[in-house]
């Protein structure tokens, strides 16, 4: 059993071996990353994903300005099997606090006062925009260049779009790296800007699916 905490502009899990955390929420939110050089966050639509990529396990995920409600939360052990977790506000004090309410010089209303930390951005952004420092060593599966040569080194990925770049930093040099799927020879770019964290896919395709039913009774209906 794992426990997701967040409020006052900071999010992090408490449980035995976490090794991924993936959320689903509303709102807009700044995200300052506090994990290690071990993991990474990426976010999508409405997912935000940590997914390691080193050894290590999780505690303290992020810090936020701005305003989010977490609507759900699925977490991962080092045996990548699903761990039961539980969401707490942290603005719940009566989780928190011992104290009895008579004691408690602080406003009822100001306990549910909502799910904001300083002022709310347009979207939501993070403060790391590249995983530097990787290397083909420790990569399961082979990256090429576009001569369709192996490439053996460094390399970074941009979680923007999750392409794979050669060198361990960014620079004017940095060329795109490949892979072949199935072991065929074609190479397929690194490049994916439409990954969207499971969490903000699943609400697309259950759009998708209500306006497909919705076209379908309007189209049987000879209403156009």
């Amino acid at each position: 059993m794992a426990k997701l905490y967040y409020g006052n502009g900071n999010c992090s899990i408490e449980g035995s071996d976490i090794r991924g955390v993936e959320i689903r929420y509303r709102g807009a939110i700044t995200i300052t990353d506090k994990t290690s050089e071990s993991f990474a966050i990426s976010h999508q639509g409405n997912g935000i994903m940590v997914f390691p990529v080193g050894e290590g396990f999780l505690n303290d995920l992020f810090d936020y300005v701005g305003e989010i409600k977490i609507i759900s939360v699925i977490a991962a052990d080092n045996n990548a099997q699903k761990v039961s977790t539980s969401i707490h506000r942290v603005m719940d004090y009566s989780e928190l606090l011992t104290s009895n309410s008579e004691d408690m010089t602080v406003n009822s209303e100001d306990l549910s006062a909502g799910y904001t930390a300083g002022r709310k951005p347009s979207k939501t952004t993070s403060d790391k925009q590249i995983i530097s420092n990787l290397n083909t060593a420790n990569h399961d599966g082979t990256l090429y260049l576009k001569g369709k040569r192996e490439y053996v080194g460094y390399y970074h990925v941009h979680l923007k779009d999750g392409s794979a770049m050669t060198g361990a930093e960014h620079s004017e040099d940095s060329q795109d790296l490949y892979f072949k799927k199935d072991n065929k020879d074609k190479l397929i770019t690194t490049r994916n800007p439409s990954h969207i964290p499971r969490g903000g896919k699943r609400k697309k395709i259950r759009r998708k699916k209500r306006t497909a039913r919705t076209t379908k009774r309007t189209s049987g209906s000879g209403g156009y």
